[in-house]
């Protein structure tokens, strides 16, 4: 009777047409506009080698005594400082190519960054405090000597410059061409809405209270075909995508393993909403509400890889650690969100799956 219930129900959700077009060409027809309106903007990052940065010392001021130090200590870092005299920042950066500008007056500076160029931008902001903590070191251990003591030599500021290894950037295509897929799969309720409604309309459910099936043998009816038919639509989004634009899945194993738990969550959230209203207008609007939010924090909806929202918030949207494990396992090959979002969609489906049970029991009952 379970297999005949699954294997049914499948058939009836697999042969909808509305079904094929939301989650196999929807998410297609959304990359592709994506793609070619944001590929200028995400345009990988391009490897400079040295950069340039300007740098002026207010006369008198006591960064004199360390200009040679930061000279030889940014040629070791492969950052040139090129000293101005006069002028505006802002000009002197334009109108010499200059990758960043350093302004030294009295006791302090402030750095000039250029607003296309952050990678460059943040490597000059963590030079100069490395640089600046190990120049009061070396001024501090002289200092007891005697006044004179403070004019240093470069040689006395050892820096230990790191190169951090970040993840290899990811283009227009790699980026849309997967988070939106990864999105409408989150909508698997749809996929069940006429089944669903049919089931209500017809009085289908009336037999099933005098059926010999358990509460949990008529959730799996439901849940297990619309994870398996949601599952195959987006595999087959994912697949468009690669013929159409190129985009690359990375390890296709990860990938199907993520996509699988993935809309086994989907699908478990979407039942439980409308176990728990028996309403399928509500219930869409429920998990399309949520679904956005999601996804809006989640990095579905950014320009550029997750950095625009806070990070607390990022957290707690489970399309977030989908995205970001999907993405970076694709763009280099590895991800430290991937544990994340397989644990959070297992606890989706375990947790919305018992509440949909029991709503379903309750409900039962009550007609029994």
């Amino acid at each position: 009777m379970i297999r005949y219930l699954i294997k049914n129900n499948a058939k009836l959700m697999g042969r909808s047409w509305v079904n094929v077009l939301l989650f196999a060409f929807c998410p297609v027809i959304v990359s592709a506009v994506l793609i070619s309106a944001f590929s200028s903007l995400m345009e990988g990052y391009k490897e400079h080698g040295e950069m340039r940065c300007g740098y002026s010392i207010e006369a008198g001021s006591p960064w004199e005594m360390a200009e040679e130090a930061l000279k030889a200590s940014g040629a070791n870092a492969d950052i040139i400082f090129t000293e101005f005299e006069g002028g505006e920042p802002d000009k002197l950066i334009s109108n010499n190519d200059l990758s960043g500008f350093v302004k030294f007056e009295g006791n302090k500076y402030t750095i000039y960054r250029v607003s296309d160029q952050p990678t460059q931008g943040a490597a000059l902001e963590y030079f100069m405090s490395i640089f600046c903590d190990e120049a009061m070191n070396a001024s501090a251990a002289k200092a007891p000597v005697d006044a004179a003591a403070k004019d240093y030599s470069y040689e006395d500021v050892k820096l230990a410059i790191e190169h951090p290894s970040f993840l290899k950037p990811v283009d227009s295509t790699g980026y849309y061409g997967i988070v939106f897929v990864l999105y409408y799969s989150w909508c698997a309720i749809i996929c069940a809405s006429g089944l669903l409604t049919s089931e209500k309309k017809y009085g289908i459910r009336r037999r099933y209270v005098v059926s010999a099936l358990s509460d949990t043998q008529l959730y799996l009816g439901k849940f297990l075909p619309l994870a398996v038919v949601v599952f195959f639509g987006t595999i087959g989004a994912a697949i468009i995508n690669s013929i159409c634009f190129g985009t690359s899945w990375g390890n296709l194993l990860y990938a199907a393993f993520l996509f699988l738990i993935m809309t086994a969550a989907s699908s478990a959230l979407g039942l439980m909403f409308q176990s728990i209203t028996d309403n399928m207008i509500i219930t869409v609007i429920l998990t399309f509400s949520l679904v956005w939010i999601a996804g809006f924090f989640g990095g579905s909806f950014e320009t550029y890889m997750f950095s625009s929202q806070p990070e607390y918030l990022k957290v707690l949207s489970p399309i977030y650690h989908c995205n970001r494990a999907m993405v970076e396992q694709a763009s280099s090959g590895r991800t430290d969100y991937f544990p994340s979002a397989i644990l959070y969609c297992a606890g989706i489906v375990v947790v919305c799956s018992l509440i949909s049970v029991a709503a379903n029991s309750i409900r039962r009952r009550g007609r029994a």
